[in-house]
């Protein structure tokens, strides 16, 4: 059994080459995720008045902070920590910590900016992932965690616990999100490190996408990424307003909303 646990958390030595983008297990965790987000929507009004309904937040942020700790342990014990690569400045791992304050405080008026990020974050990589599939290997609980989660949590503080979302929000985040880029990209600047991947796009996504090296400023193309999965999360709420006729992330009668 410890043979099996060093192995399920320390070995990556066969994951190198185990891409699987767009495999089996690739397809099967996007479906299982469109899943989820459909039954949040579809039984809303059940969760909605499900008397645990708050303490989820709590859950997930711990959930999530445990997840980031097993996740940075592991490289202290393997004695691989890198700051060079192993800080929280990607993207979903900013998002994930911002979005654990927002769980933790309940506020309202951080989620209308955070909310957007945990779709402009997780749904690139989740699409076309970096970290191969392995149901043996923790590395792949972690990804699905920290992306897929992540994404359907936010969901959930939108569809169950009505938190608003306004039209002005989606300026809000691409602002504020930019903020947040900008210093990474100084900080890569200085020293040398490729944190958001502004310096250089994943190798796999090249592939993919060739004409990406036709203009090889990799700045230009993450923030029109950014800006269109930015929209996208919109839509979401725009759904949810023509389900509750109009009232979506209204809190119930009765809550405040800080």
């Amino acid at each position: 059994m410890s043979q099996w646990l060093t192995a399920f958390f320390m070995d990556e030595s066969e994951m190198a080459n185990e891409l699987n983008l767009f495999g089996w297990q690739h397809i099967l965790l996007l479906l299982v995720t469109g899943a989820a987000a459909f039954f949040l929507f579809y039984h809303r009004e059940a969760l909605r008045r499900w008397k645990n309904r708050e303490s989820i937040r709590y859950w997930m942020a711990g959930a999530f902070l445990l997840n980031m700790l097993i996740f940075y342990g592991v490289f202290v014990v393997k004695g691989i920590y890198d700051w060079r690569i192993h800080l929280p400045l990607h993207f979903c791992f900013i998002s994930g910590f911002l979005f654990m304050a927002v769980l933790v405080t309940g506020s309202r008026r951080w989620f209308g900016v955070v909310y957007f990020f945990t779709w402009a974050g997780p749904l690139p990589a989740m699409l076309w992932p970096n970290t191969p599939t392995r149901f043996d290997r923790y590395l792949s609980y972690q990804f699905f965690i920290s992306h897929h989660l992540l994404l359907l949590t936010g969901l959930y503080c939108l569809v169950v616990l009505g938190y608003r979302i306004e039209r002005r929000d989606i300026l809000r985040g691409f602002l504020y999100g930019n903020s947040i880029f900008a210093v990474v990209f100084a900080f890569n600047y200085v020293f040398g490190t490729n944190y958001i991947m502004t310096g250089e796009l994943p190798a796999h996504v090249v592939r993919m996408f060739p004409f990406l090296q036709w203009f090889n400023h990799p700045v230009v193309w993450l923030e029109l990424c950014a800006l269109a999965v930015i929209l996208l999360a919109y839509l979401p709420v725009l759904l949810l307003r023509r389900l509750d006729g109009g009232s979506a992330g209204r809190p119930e009668e009765g809550t405040a909303a800080p």
